[in-house]
């Protein structure tokens, strides 16, 4: 009968172009059940995310992390006003006109006339300048009593570490459990953070690899420009474990 039924799926497979899996996907293919391994179904309560642009993140964590309250975070006034607009039927996503760096600070962010390529790390003939508040994670933490992160999602145009720096005594002590970061994984354009130089500084505070998600190619070649990696404190890898 078993072989009977392996047949009507590869038919079925070759038919609908989709892959069919038992049980569970193969790590690294969607990061929400990843992390659903390690801290169950409910398991994240408070999500930040860095660099929320206009909402599209923050809208699909709700169905992804049901119980979550997301703190979603974007400098730009006028892409933060999108944020606002589209968020605002959702009451576990809390806005802030707000980004994150090593140190509480008023600077100038390159605005791009595509909102997702707004930089603090590089400047554009196409970009004008704007004057933005930066905090840190560590500060907006204590000003919110947050005991501890489940995740951190940054996504700040190869601003990233830099976020990470700011966030230095909750990830000496372990309180942010999952931390994703946009990298790429070979330095080329400095438009994404090196996932060298963060996992070499992850690393230090006893963070380790947990995966790699969304895989982008660059436009029209068969080069791999950035993936969203995802590491996880070491508290949460019990000695001697094997990933399933």
């Amino acid at each position: 009968m078993l072989p009977v039924i392996k047949g009507i799926k590869t038919a079925v497979e070759q038919i609908t172009g989709c892959r069919i899996y038992r049980n569970t996907l193969p790590n690294g293919t969607i990061c929400s059940f990843d992390i659903e391994k390690t801290l169950g179904r409910n398991g994240v309560r408070i999500l930040l995310d860095v660099g929320a642009n206009i909402g599209q993140s923050a809208i699909s964590y709700l169905r992804e992390y049901p119980r979550a309250e997301i703190y979603s975070f974007e400098p730009v006034a006028a892409t933060y006003e999108k944020l606002v607009a589209n968020t605002r039927r959702f009451p576990r996503i809390h806005a802030y006109n707000l980004g994150f760096g090593p140190e509480a600070c008023q600077t100038t962010i390159h605005v791009n006339p595509e909102s997702q390529r707004s930089s603090l790390k590089l400047a554009r003939p196409e970009d004008r300048p704007e004057t933005i508040t930066l905090s840190t994670i560590a500060a907006f933490a204590e000003e919110q009593k947050l005991q501890s992160v489940d995740f951190l999602k940054i996504d700040t145009e190869g601003f990233d570490l830099d976020v990470l720096a700011g966030a230095v005594p909750l990830l000496a002590q372990q309180r942010i459990h999952f931390v994703q970061c946009e990298c790429e994984p070979v330095v080329r354009t400095r438009e994404y953070a090196s996932f060298s130089e963060v996992a070499d500084f992850l690393t230090k505070y006893g963070y380790c690899a947990f995966g790699v998600y969304e895989q982008f190619r660059e436009y029209g070649k068969q080069v791999l420009l950035y993936w969203n990696a995802v590491f996880v404190c070491g508290k949460l890898v019990p000695e001697g474990a094997r990933w399933p």
